[in-house]
Parts: C-alpha cells; structure tokens; sequence
C-alpha cells in the first residue's frame, strides 16, 4: 500500500500516456487525420462563400473531401453542410488559430526549396529559402524586405553567393522587368546581422510598380559551389486609396457587436474591408467580419458586424480586441449592375478589359482596439437568415 501511495500517481500518468499513444496511432480522435479534418470544417465554417456550391457535381469542392464521394454528395449530406455553414451570415465568421490565412492576414508562408543538381537531376540534400517579410508593400514610402538563406543536410546555414538578381512584374503569363533591389549581408538596410548567411533583398516600388511581383535570384551555395535559381514572390501597391486613422467605436446593435472604423478615403470607389476579433483575456480568435460597399472621397465610417451566435458559441465575456484591419479598393473593369441588364450588360462584360490589376492595397491598421465589456449572454443566439439562405435550401431540397 505503501508503494502505491508512492508511484500511484505516477502510475496513473503512465496509463493515461499509453492509452493516448494508443488512441493517436489507432486514428480515433486524437492523430493527424482527426486534426486534418477539423481544419478542413474549420476552413469550411469560415469562408465567406458557400462552401456546398459544387457539392452537386462532385466538382472541385466535392472529390472525396470531407468524406464526399468522387460521384457527388447526396442532397442530405449537401442540406446538412449548408445549413451548418449557413447559421452564421456571410459577411461575419467564426475564425480560429487554424484559419492561419485570417490569423495572419500580413505573412506569406513560403516553402523552403529542395534543391536538385542540374547535371544528375538528383536533390542536392541541400534546401534554401526565399522568404518575404510581408505578403505585401503598400504605397511608396513602404519598403519590401526578402532574405535568402542556404543550409546543407545537417541544416547548417551555408554561404551563398548572389550570382544576379531581378524583379520582374507578372502580368497576363509575362514578365516585364521593374526598378531593381538591392541585397546585402553586412547588417544593413534591413539585414539583421552581419555574415549570418542571411542575404536581405530591399525593394522600394516605383508608381507603375503595381501587381504581383517576382524577385528573381541566380546563387551559388555550398562548399560545392552548387547553382540554382530561386524566386519569390509578394504583391505590390505603391498608391494608397484609403487607410484606416485609428478611430474606433463599438456598440451592441440587433443582438450583435459592431465596431465601427473611420477610413480616410483618396480614391472614391467599391471597397473590400475586413477585420479580426480575439478575446481580450487569452488572445483566442473569435471571428471575422467583411464589408463591402461603395466609399466616397473623405472620411468615411464603416461597420464590421460580428454576428451575435458566433459570440454566444465561443460562450466568451468581452472586452474583445478588434485588430487587423485590412482591405482594397476593388479595381475590376466590371459594374456589377451589368449582371442585371441582359444582353446589353453581357455584351459590355464581355467587352470588358482592363491594363490594370484587380485592386489596390488598403493601408491596414495592424494595433489592436478594446471594445467595451459585454456579457455574452447580451447577443443574440438567433440564427442567420435571409432570402438567400431560403433559396438555397429550396435549391437543394429540389435535388431529392
């Protein structure tokens, strides 16, 4: 008795421990196809679009996934996919830490390279990576940082020469070549620290710099003095047409929390806006919130609208912190109205073009605001509703 007084704690953990391993391998809840499927329903709850469209056909929302088999889904299964998608609208979320697109709206995560030896075809064993700072420069004062970086099969960091380098703008399946960058490892002009074998890239765009982008390496690396190629990619916005100011308001409105934010606006337009919100005690992502509407020159005062259910499902008290504020002017050659106007609208959509690319990069506001607290019982637990949502359902229902 003595003895498991003793160790029977430990006893006990070790039980636990092997009933869990067990559980992980056997794939009852707790391995990597279980966490696969809940980031796949977490993707799927979070769109903004209706994520059954397709579903019919087997198309490409079909295939298998979310165990749709590769001939269609049947109208039961769609209904019931649609009407869990559809108890929240399509202009407010839920979010989590696995929306990691939504959670961190300003990074790209680029995949290291595998590098093959171009006489045998064969990898190298080595692996580099071309890594953006941020997915995006915005206006002209704005600065894109990109580093380089080389390490061998012990993922040591080698030395890596910068044979050239080029920026080119992606437009239509061509690239046309714009205002060079420049690349240091002496830790300045946004190196970090001198002969890491970290190479920084600084890039400032010029006005007609606008689109997506690609920095365009040739190195040599490696005691082997091995070749490759590399290139990275980010997008480019030199003329700011709004950006947030900083000025915050919230309220509970309809049994929802709308937070409002003052946008000065230079370039009048169609404008698509989103932001996040958290919980202000353990930083847990809550939801997103879209508008999209026509703004005009001056200041302007937008609403997010964080849907009342999304709330009372996270079952979470305010404060809330509303942050990454983000968005475009939409710069499409097509008036939606046209849509509405029958053959003469189709004829002007399909005349339709444009030298432009499709929208202009708000400047974001990436601090955080604190909205007032609020009980959760205080919003609504109703769920979405609309003309849309009930044709939807007659649409599906049809199909039994």
């Amino acid at each position: 008795m003595d003895l498991f007084r003793r160790y029977g704690l430990y006893l006990i953990i070790v039980i636990l421990v092997v009933v869990g391993l067990f559980f992980y391998f056997s794939g009852d809840g707790f391995g990597t196809d279980s966490d696969s499927k809940e980031k796949k329903r977490q993707e799927r709850m979070a769109s903004s679009s209706d994520p059954t469209q397709g579903y019919e056909s087997g198309g490409e929302n079909g295939g298998g996934s979310d165990g749709i088999p590769d001939d269609g889904a049947t109208p039961e299964f769609i209904l019931e996919k649609y009407m869990e998608w559809a108890e929240y609208p399509p202009y407010s979320r839920p979010m989590s830490i696995l929306n990691h697109d939504l959670a961190f709206p300003f990074i790209i995560e680029t995949s290291p390279d595998y590098t093959i030896d171009a006489k045998t075809n064969e990898p190298t064993g080595y692996v580099c990576l071309f890594q953006p700072k941020t997915w995006a420069v915005i206006g002209n004062k704005d600065m894109m940082y990109v580093t380089l970086e080389c390490r061998d099969k012990s993922r040591n960091r080698v030395k890596v020469s910068i044979d050239s380098h080029q920026v080119f703008k992606e437009w239509e399946g061509q690239r046309y070549g714009v205002v060079s960058a420049s690349v240091n490892d002496n830790g300045t002009d946004g190196d970090q620290t001198r002969g890491d074998n970290i190479h920084t890239f600084s890039w400032k765009p010029q006005k007609a710099d606008w689109g997506q982008m690609s920095l365009v390496t040739d190195i040599t690396y490696g005691p082997e003095n091995l070749k490759t190629t590399l290139t990275s990619s980010f997008f480019s916005s030199p003329s700011i047409p709004a950006e947030f100011n900083g000025v915050f308001t919230d309220s509970l409105q309809d049994g929802s929390l709308i937070v409002k934010a003052v946008v000065n606006v230079y370039k009048k337009g169609k404008y698509h806006l989103e932001a996040n919100l958290k919980d202000e005690k353990n930083g847990e992502y809550i939801a997103y919130a879209v508008f999209d509407g026509d703004l005009v020159s001056g200041s302007n005062e937008v609403e997010f609208t964080f849907f009342g259910k999304i709330l009372r499902d996270k079952d979470l008290d305010g404060p809330y912190i509303a942050t990454s504020f983000r968005g475009h002017r939409v710069n499409l050659p097509i008036d939606p109205e046209w849509f509405n106007q029958g053959a003469e609208g189709l004829r002007k959509i399909q005349a339709a073009k444009t030298t432009e690319p499709d929208r202009e990069l708000v400047l974001p506001y990436k601090e955080e605001y604190k909205t007032k607290f609020y009980k959760v019982e205080s919003f609504s637990n109703a769920a979405w509703d609309s003309s849309d949502k009930q044709n939807r359902i007659r649409q599906i229902k049809a199909l039994q």
